[in-house]
Formats: C-alpha cells, sequence, structure tokens
C-alpha cells in the first residue's frame, strides 16, 4: 500500500507560492506574508498550528516557506539576497538553532535578539526558533534527534524556558500522533496511548503529554481527518469540539 503523505499537497503549494516570490523580486516580507494567507485560504489550509490562532501565525507560517525554500529548493543559494531579505527572521533563528547545538550559547542568543530585534529573549522568541527545527522535521528535512537534542540545548541554555520547552513537545507530540493517525498508523485508541508514551518517552520528558482535546484539533484542523476516524483513535471529552 502507498504510503499516505500529509504534507505533500502544501508543500506542492508552498512551492508554487515561492515560484512567485522569486518571479517578482521586489516583494517584501509583509506581502509575502498577505500572499501566504490569501493562498492557504483559497485552497482551505491552516497553517501549522495548535490550539491557538494568534494574529502573527501566518507571519511564523513563513517558517515552513524558509524550510522548502532552503532544504528542499536551494533558493538561498541561487537568490541569496532575496532570500535573506524575505526570510531574515528564519535565517536567523536556524542560525541560532546552529549555535546552540555547537554549545555556542552566546552567539545564540544574540541570533536570536536580532532576529526579533529586541534587548530580551522571550518565550515567543524561543518558540519561534522551535518552528524551525520543528517544520523540518514535519516535512522530512530533520531527523527527529536533531530536535531532540535541540530541546535539551535550550533548557541548558535558557533555564527559565522549561515551561517554553514543555509546551512544544506537547505540541510537537500532537503533530506527530496526527499525523500518524492520517496515515493510518494509529487506528484505535490503545495505540493512540502507546504511541503516544513511546514519543514522550524518546524525547525524554515522559510525562509531558497532550490531551486528546488537543490532538483532535490539530487533526481535524490542520490533517483534515474525518470525525469518524478521530472518534476511534481519541477520546474526547468536550463535545463543543465537534461543531
Amino acid at each position: 500500500m502507498k504510503e499516505r503523505k500529509p504534507f505533500r499537497n502544501r508543500i506542492k503549494i508552498i512551492i508554487d507560492i515561492l515560484s512567485e516570490v522569486v518571479k517578482n523580486k521586489n516583494m517584501e516580507r509583509e506581502q509575502v506574508v498577505n500572499f501566504l494567507k490569501e493562498t492557504y485560504e483559497k485552497h482551505k489550509i491552516q497553517p501549522i498550528r495548535g490550539k491557538a490562532f494568534p494574529p502573527d501565525l501566518y507571519d511564523k507560517e513563513m517558517a515552513s516557506l524558509y524550510v522548502v525554500g532552503k532544504y528542499g529548493l536551494g533558493l538561498d543559494i541561487d537568490y541569496p539576497d532575496l532570500f535573506r531579505k524575505i526570510f531574515y527572521k528564519e535565517t536567523l533563528f536556524d542560525e541560532a538553532i546552529d549555535y546552540l547545538l555547537n554549545n555556542e550559547f552566546d552567539k545564540a542568543k544574540e541570533s536570536l535578539k536580532k532576529a526579533v530585534n529586541a534587548d530580551e529573549i522571550d518565550s515567543n522568541t524561543i518558540a519561534r526558533m522551535l518552528r524551525v527545527i520543528f517544520t523540518k522535521v514535519l516535512l522530512g528535512f530533520a531527523e527527529e534527534d536533531d530536535f531532540i537534542e535541540l530541546l535539551r540545548k535550550v533548557t541548558e541554555a535558557f533555564p527559565n524556558e522549561e515551561r517554553t520547552v514543555k509546551n512544544y513537545i506537547r505540541f510537537y507530540i500532537a503533530h506527530k500522533l496526527a499525523e500518524s493517525i492520517y496515515k493510518g498508523e494509529v487506528r484505535d485508541r490503545i495505540t493512540k496511548e502507546v504511541h503516544k508514551q513511546a514519543i514522550a518517552a524518546k524525547i525524554g520528558f515522559p510525562k509531558v503529554l497532550p490531551s486528546d482535546d488537543y490532538v483532535y484539533i490539530i487533526a481535524k484542523e490542520v490533517y483534515n481527518i474525518p470525525d469518524k476516524i478521530l472518534e476511534k483513535t481519541l477520546n474526547v471529552k468536550n463535545s463543543s469540539l465537534k461543531q
């Protein structure tokens, strides 16, 4: 049986968006964000997200364009000036990731400050950096071990951001569960629980788990999984989520 790939269509649409950006080299970041939003809405695609839909979600979704553009198409090599102009935030987040993985914590902090043009690094900045490597893993451009290692480095470099790290672990596990349900790897509640526990244990935070309600929203909104399938795999307590 051919493997189902949940982001095949999304990646195709992202490539189309990037093609327009390359054709019209005068576009600024804000224009690309608006074009991304319009294109997603046209194709009825949700940004990669959790329960919330913050006002800057489409700016955060630029991480998807960045990952496909750099690691899938090599646009940073072919159009370095354009790429840096549009994806200056993501470039600096990615730079910070490399510094953290190499134990260069001070350089990582400077890159993060530049990315958000601020003197202090807050939880939102950490989450946006994590989103870059999370997106790389989700779209198949990085290994899960890279994400796990970065989580460890973040807790070491930013000990006050433990809550942010745990929230992102829940976010990650919820997406991986939704992906497994989409692919048909998880078909019942028992398998779902085993899968959930296994991912959390591998990451190193066995008690940091997303609720089924949380997984349901992501599975429904981002992966477009029908309720009849989700009802077999998730124990959704809040019936209003299905309305």
